[in-house]
């Protein structure tokens, strides 16, 4: 360009504009800021606008680095001595500054941010019109490697706070918001800071209403709250702290909350501990607003999804003390406790076909989900908590539950393996809230489920000894504290009676004999068996006697609980044609142990009418018969009996009658009337039979099975 096209500026001020040395420059800005006073006072308003277009065109934007030193500060010595009047070329002013923002050269880089300051200073709140320009400008140079341009940057950031405070009315929050959340996912350490900083600034004036953006940059906020600076952590942890404050005591609408949760959800899973504290407590806050209620039932699988997996804290070896005390062992039992009351809560509520349900379908589909999965792959406390929702919802929507059932069976039942005894009894506690529920027949306790939980169970024990074994019992008796022994037995005896494993036959029947004579919760049967007075009585001892002849030493055990000693006499006569075996004697030895126990004292004391009871002390000395002569329930069962008044004699000068034992359908066997009703002889041949299955059972197991596949 020719020193005519740079007019009014002098080639003397041009090359001084333009030299190398900072003092040089200095002394053209001055000389600058002195002419266009000079115009200002003129009014020349069409010369300054001139000089502005110089400075910005041909100097700022150079490509010659000097020209944009050069141009920037005396762009800067323009704008202060226009003063007020600047704004009326703020387009010739910071556009340019901010394009040399990102200049290669720190030094240009450094002016610009001079320059910038200085312009900003004159203009004040005209500056907003290019607010989210300087912002995101500001945004990167806050963590420039050169020090000097970080400093600029600061300064003129500390600047524009100032300015929007002064001018909050006129600061249009809508605008920055879209950039903002853009920033908000950066990753450098410095202009995280920045950015909360703002963020910030702008919550404390209310004014701003920043809580109604929050959704839009929510988990821009936490991606910080995760940055591994210390300093960042505890600014964006205070931030978070304001809104909460503050979104307490504000009207928001439903919706933000519904947002918020979503994304409060998703961060409550991440693997940083604040992260994750910080989610978990907004989400127990939110518990406590009445009015997020409604919001957030349609989320409670995804609450579920982000509380479960926390209860197992220790489970995945994390040691940091503050999530540990205040996320574990507070948050996430608050959480689960308001969440199960405000369902608890929905349930209660009167059904009104014109209402939409409190709780949707689509909710509990995608909370059994949840629960499924945490049942399935979750650690020990988890599974637990899990186990206690499924219950719970079975407890309160029931109606609702029964289309999960089958979805959830094979997944419980797996349970029933599991090495806590807390989630054992859970899932039975489960399964007795659905036999019990919808029952098809007003005549039965329980509806078909029931059935099919036994039948599901059996065979869950003949696959898996090992779990017969070491829970069997266990189970079996938690079942009958939870519903009517009687129905689980007579449903157990059905389930077993046809049963083609012999052996699992009689360890079923071992096991659940050994419950019926020594559990306390079980006395009520026993007192149903002992005394037979009714025909429904009657038909329980007949349905659990073709089960018990699976096992003979098992039966036996029946027929002195409920007093049928002519019985037990002749079934112990019988012995003499079955395979006397060590588990065999092993079983008598148990039996004589039973019967010194408190639960066969009435049989004990029978023993003292020995005119009337010449069976049962015959079936006594046959069973002490069986026994060898050196074990210990052999010389208890002999003092027992030798403790009968006149033993000796009364035995042996008995009736021959009685040693046939010959009943007919006119004797009572037992001491009940309704016992008149039960065919012995028909029972006795069908002992025979299963006794006979046995045989051949094990002779099946035991026979040779030759090779053939090489032949």
């Amino acid at each position: 360009m020719s020193d005519r096209d740079y007019l009014p500026l002098s080639a003397t001020l041009v090359k001084t504009l333009t030299d190398k040395l900072y003092e040089k420059r200095k002394t053209a800005a001055l000389e600058i800021e002195k002419m266009v006073r000079e115009l200002i006072a003129t009014q020349n308003f069409e010369q300054i606008e001139r000089i502005c277009k110089i400075l910005s065109e041909h100097f700022v934007l150079s490509q010659n680095g000097n020209f944009r030193r050069g141009g920037l500060i005396g762009i800067a010595a323009l704008a202060i001595a226009c003063g007020k009047e600047a704004q009326r070329f703020r387009q010739y002013l910071v556009p340019p500054v901010l394009q040399c923002f990102l200049d290669n050269d720190p030094k240009v880089r450094y002016y610009a941010c001079e320059s910038l300051y200085n312009i900003a200073k004159v203009l004040r709140t005209v500056t907003l019109s290019y607010f989210n320009e300087i912002f995101d400008c500001l945004s990167k140079l806050v963590c420039d490697l050169e020090p000097t341009v970080k400093s600029g940057a600061e300064l003129c950031d500390r600047l524009l706070k100032d300015i929007v405070i002064e001018t909050c009315t006129q600061f249009e929050v809508i605008a920055f918001i879209p950039l903002l959340r853009e920033r908000i996912y950066v990753r450098n350490a410095f202009t995280r800071q920045f950015i909360v900083s703002w963020v910030s600034l702008l919550t404390s004036v209310p004014e701003f209403d920043m809580v109604q953006y929050l959704p839009e940059i929510m988990d821009g906020l936490f991606h910080i709250l995760g940055d591994p600076n210390p300093e960042i952590r505890k600014s964006c942890e205070i931030l978070f702290s304001e809104f909460l404050t503050i979104l307490k005591s504000s009207q928001v609408q439903p919706e933000m909350f519904e947002d918020m949760t979503r994304i409060l959800i998703q961060n409550c899973q991440s693997s940083d501990e604040l992260i994750q504290y910080t989610g978990l407590h907004w989400l127990r806050e939110f518990l406590n607003m009445p009015k997020c209620h409604q919001v957030l039932l349609p989320h409670s699988a995804g609450l579920l999804s982000a509380v479960l997996p926390c209860f197992s804290y220790d489970d995945d070896g994390r040691q940091n003390i503050l999530f540990y005390f205040n996320s574990l062992l507070f948050l996430c039992p608050k959480i689960n406790s308001i969440l199960r009351q405000l369902i608890k809560h929905e349930s209660t509520k009167p059904n009104d076909s014109n209402i939409a349900p409190s709780v949707p379908d689509l909710t509990i589909t995608k909370m059994v989900e949840v629960l499924k999965n945490q049942i399935q792959s979750g650690a020990s406390a988890s599974r637990i908590i899990a186990l206690g929702w499924i219950h719970h919802l079975f407890d309160c929507l029931q109606d609702k539950m029964v289309t999960h059932i089958d979805v959830l069976f094979p997944t419980l039942f797996r349970v029933l393996n599991d090495s806590s005894d807390e989630a054992v009894l859970l899932v039975l506690q489960v399964f007795a809230l659905i036999s019990t529920s919808n029952r098809t027949s007003t005549d039965r306790n329980y509806n078909d489920y029931f059935t099919k939980f036994i039948i599901v169970l059996m065979d869950l024990f003949r696959t898996d000894r090992a779990l017969l074994e070491a829970r069997g019992s266990f189970i079996i008796r938690q079942l009958c504290m939870l519903l009517s022994p009687e129905d689980i037995y007579k449903t157990l005896s059905e389930t077993l009676a046809n049963e083609p494993d012999s052996n699992f036959a009689s360890i079923m029947v071992k096991i659940l004999s050994s419950i019926l004579l020594t559990s306390t919760e079980l006395h009520d049967l026993r007192l149903k068996l002992k005394n037979l007075y009714s025909t429904e009585s009657a038909d329980l001892f007949v349905c659990l006697y073709k089960t018990w002849c699976h096992n003979p030493i098992a039966l036996i055990a029946l027929c002195f609980l409920s007093q049928n000693y002519d019985h037990a006499c002749r079934l112990v006569q019988l012995f003499a044609e079955i395979e006397v075996t060590v588990d065999f004697l092993i079983e008598i030895d148990k039996l004589v142990q039973l019967l010194e126990s408190p639960i066969f004292t009435y049989l004990r004391l029978a023993l003292l009418d020995v005119e009337n009871n010449q069976t049962l002390i015959r079936a006594l000395c046959g069973l002490l018969m069986l026994l060898p002569g050196k074990t210990d329930a052999f010389h208890i069962l002999r003092r027992r009996l030798e403790c009968v008044p006149n033993f000796i004699d009364k035995f042996t000068s008995i009736d021959k009658r009685i040693s046939n034992l010959k009943l007919d359908t006119n004797h009572r066997e037992g001491t009940s009337d309704s016992s008149k009703t039960i065919n012995f002889d028909e029972l006795q041949q069908y002992y025979l039979s299963v006794q006979n299955k046995h045989v051949e059972a094990k002779k099946q197991r035991y026979r040779y099975a030759p090779n053939t596949s090489d032949g």
